[in-house]
């Protein structure tokens, strides 16, 4: 049983190995004495890190030649991440499907896989099929456990709490229904947890913009991203635009409030709406394609889509003002005619504060999108960001 002095040593250690391998990433290769240098360890301590990075195959030592002054082009060893190891793993429990990516130190996919599930199973029925695929990917060498550096898990329908948002010194706190013990036991590295949406952002926001993500699906969700960091509020719900009310006359979301634009634009009232008004699609991609064939029914379907979305993305950049506004989930099928109302109200706002350059688009679908942002929060968290 590990002693609380053993939990400090092995956080101590950890925060060394971080040390150096965030150097790796900034620099590409150095050596020893570069090591030294830029992360202020001892080289007793640094040849210890260095020799079980080395031994867990996180780290390789090539000869290279240095034509530096007074070594007349002598070939050096140099040491570099390897580009095989798995640095980081995301993994999505969604509304419809459980995701898994791996992805390396400098940010490519390793491998991705995904998995659907019934819209009824609980969080902790999530947490084992989840697990179960994590054990399949490391008994296929697709995961290798002892080179991961950090681990994200997005789940729906449910935001951290913003005072324990990372594995530290103490683990972060579990979501409510479920313990992420199944897939910490397969993954000992540290963990991290947040709302699926909120993590999804993290593969298309960029360090230099700021990004309105909003995917429109079963529900809608959204989230910030500005330089590269979400922002998630006082108690964790920032960005929740499908409770922004775009009808205060409308039907009574479960939020307490009326006319959420959640309660009218949700993948199934959508359908609804349409069969309303006289024509019943299967599915959101047979409503897209027949609006693009011009059916009347659906192409009116899209247009009062838009109109109410657009009512929801104007005062959120009004508040926001993003440099990028993101869509994606099923409805963003409907594409330029989904978006060209919301361009026309963004264009129509006249606050005098200097030009807009707001750009509106729709993201392209994949089911990894949730997996692939989670890790990448992983990647950014324990191993592209200063450990002070």
């Amino acid at each position: 049983m590990l002693t609380s002095e053993d939990n400090a040593l092995q956080a101590v250690r950890r925060r060394h190995e971080l040390r150096v391998l965030e150097t790796l990433v900034a620099h590409g290769k150095r050596t020893r004495r570069q090591l030294e240098t830029d992360t202020k360890l001892s080289r007793t301590t640094l040849s210890a890190i260095v020799g079980e990075l080395r031994q867990r195959g996180v780290l390789m030592e090539n000869e290279q030649l240095l034509h530096t002054t007074g070594r007349h082009g002598r070939p050096t060893k140099v040491l570099s991440l390897n580009p095989g190891a798995g640095a980081a793993i995301g993994i999505e429990l969604g509304r419809r499907r459980i995701s898994v990516s791996v992805l390396g130190f400098d940010g490519s996919t390793v491998t991705s896989e995904c998995r659907d599930i019934a819209t009824a199973a609980g969080l902790e029925t999530k947490v084992k099929d989840a697990a179960d695929m994590v054990q399949s990917l490391i008994n296929r060498g697709l995961i290798k456990p002892e080179t991961v550096i950090g681990t994200g898990v997005g789940i729906a329908s449910r935001h951290a709490d913003p005072k324990s948002l990372a594995d530290g010194i103490e683990q972060q706190l579990d979501p409510k229904g479920a313990s992420l013990s199944p897939l910490r036991e397969l993954l000992p590295a540290p963990l991290l947890w947040d709302n699926n949406i909120r993590l999804a952002a993290m593969a298309y926001g960029k360090d230099s913009e700021d990004l309105l993500y909003v995917v429109l699906s079963a529900g809608i969700s959204s989230a910030v991203v500005t330089n590269g960091v979400l922002l998630r509020g006082g108690s964790g719900i920032a960005g929740e635009l499908g409770h922004l009310s775009v009808d205060f006359a409308g039907p009574a979301c479960w939020c307490g409030r009326n006319g959420c634009l959640e309660s009218f634009i949700n993948e199934n009232n959508v359908l609804l709406e349409a069969a309303r008004r006289g024509h019943a699609f299967a599915s959101i991609a047979d409503l897209a394609q027949a609006a693009a064939d011009g059916n009347d029914i659906a192409k009116g379907i899209v247009d009062w889509s838009g109109e109410l979305l657009a009512r929801a993305i104007g005062s959120a950049c009004v508040l926001l003002d993003p440099s990028r506004v993101v869509i994606a989930g099923e409805l963003s099928q409907f594409g330029e005619p989904l978006l060209a109302p919301v361009r026309t109200a963004l264009a129509g706002q006249h606050l005098e504060l200097g030009p807009r350059s707001t750009t509106i688009t729709n993201a392209t679908f994949s089911p990894t999108t949730g997996s692939d942002g989670a890790a990448r929060m992983a990647l950014n968290h324990w191993a592209l960001t200063t450990i002070n």
